[in-house]
């Protein structure tokens, strides 16, 4: 029985051990989720999707070109009809005109480069959306992983009651058939031993489902005999800063509010242009010459509409309210994380008291283990009572090693829930 006390703690121990060269790290399945899973893909289509409505914008610089071109034909023309029933021809009922409109942009409060500033903010805010539901995959990676984790090792110590199992029932047996035991303290040890198989086949089970659900969410897949590294947060990570995607997603939202509210109050302002239009065609604008000819028009237009310039007051308004709006979401979000940190910050305090607690459990069940083993050795005591200590110290010594791996996970939690990166891994 001491040799299964000392390799639980060994196990136990390898907490703290560097992973073997065939394992994978939490940072490194973080990458892979972030670099393959479907959702990520639409940073990039975003960043092309941005780059191509900032063309379409800058445009605006640009001479706005219109081709038209018509054909009519009308019941009655106009006729000029001087004295003596005399007067220039009248135009013909058919009529044509092939025309390009050219206007030119001189003046509009600089809204053209507004539109594209605009644009960038819905990009970058879109791109932080889109982060944020990354983060709920790293959360989903987190308990994927630590539920792998925490199977392996009830696996590990499922496999050392086996052990201890079959070392004790190889010595019942050999006194049950020298007449020393009665055979019902073997049985009960081989039921035992059945039941124990039981929950290593149900163990093992559940690390390969774990092991296909993690290869799905990170894009690749993972055998099952790969090692999983325990991540080790630093000492300092309580007074780490928040670095969540949300807080993009908030500044990104002011952003473009700012934009749209400075577009808005561009419609206070006059729009001047120049325009020019050339043309072909009957009539042209000399009206009495039924020839087929070109022309053109050249001239400075300036418009402003009262009820843009009105109402660019009351739509820069609502966006402040909407700003405000942003702010107390963003102090909403403030409470909510600090909430979170403050749970997880008990929930890691507790777990290391229970960790404690568990050592100490465990050096008592390893002393009433070795006085179990041999009572039963020698018939003092029966199988059924044996069982009973045995399962009293497997419970302390899974409880330990689960407990080592929640504080890890624990911990892991806290650096996930601030948006950190995990920078140090063993």
């Amino acid at each position: 029985m001491t040799t299964l006390i000392v390799s639980v703690l060994l196990v136990a121990g390898t907490l703290q051990q560097p992973a073997p060269a065939d394992s994978i790290s939490l940072q490194y399945c973080y990458r892979q989720a972030a670099e393959n899973y479907p959702t990520a893909k639409n940073i990039e289509l975003q960043r092309k999707i941005t780059d191509l409505n900032v063309e379409v914008a800058h445009s605006g610089y640009f001479p706005q070109i219109d081709v038209r071109g018509k054909a009519t034909y009308q019941s009655e023309v106009t006729e000029v009809l001087l004295p003596g029933g005399q007067g220039p021809p009248a135009p013909e009922n058919d009529q044509y005109e092939a025309s390009v409109d050219i206007t030119q942009t001189i003046f509009n409060a600089g809204a053209v480069g507004i539109r594209k500033d605009l644009e960038r903010a819905k990009g970058q805010r879109e791109i932080a959306s889109t982060r944020v539901q990354l983060h709920q995959i790293r959360t989903q990676v987190d308990q994927v992983y630590f539920g792998i984790l925490l199977s392996k090792r009830q696996a590990e110590t499922i496999q050392l009651l086996i052990k201890n199992l079959e070392e004790q029932l190889s010595t019942v047996r050999s006194r049950v058939e020298n007449g020393v035991m009665l055979s019902s303290q073997q049985y009960i040890l081989e039921a035992e031993l059945i039941k124990a198989r039981q929950d290593s086949a149900d163990t093992h089970s559940n690390i390969r489902a774990g092991y296909a659900v993690l290869g799905e969410i990170i894009g690749e897949p993972v055998p099952v005999h790969t090692g999983l590294m325990i991540p080790e947060v630093e000492a300092n990570y309580r007074a780490l800063q928040p670095q969540r995607s949300e807080y993009d997603e908030f500044e990104n939202t002011q952003a473009v509010l700012n934009q749209q509210q400075e577009l808005a109050e561009t419609k206070q302002w006059p729009r001047i242009s120049a325009f020019g239009t050339a043309a072909y065609g009957r009539p042209g604008l000399n009206f009495l010459s039924n020839e087929f000819h070109d022309y053109y028009i050249v001239g400075v237009r300036v418009k402003w509409n009262f009820w843009d310039a009105i109402n660019s007051g009351r739509a820069s308004e609502a966006l402040q309210i909407q700003q405000q709006k942003i702010t107390q979401n963003r102090r909403a979000f403030d409470r909510q994380l600090q909430a979170s940190l403050d749970r997880i910050s008990e929930r890691i305090a507790s777990i290391r008291e229970n960790i404690k607690r568990d050592k100490e459990i465990v050096e008592l069940r390893k002393k009433i283990m070795d006085e179990t083993g041999s009572q039963l050795k020698y018939g003092v005591i029966t199988a059924t009572e044996y069982i009973a200590e045995l399962t009293r110290a497997n419970r302390a010594q899974l409880s330990l090693v689960i407990n080592q791996v929640r504080l890890s996970q624990a911990q892991i939690d806290y650096m996930t829930t601030l948006g950190q990166p995990i920078s140090t891994l063993k």
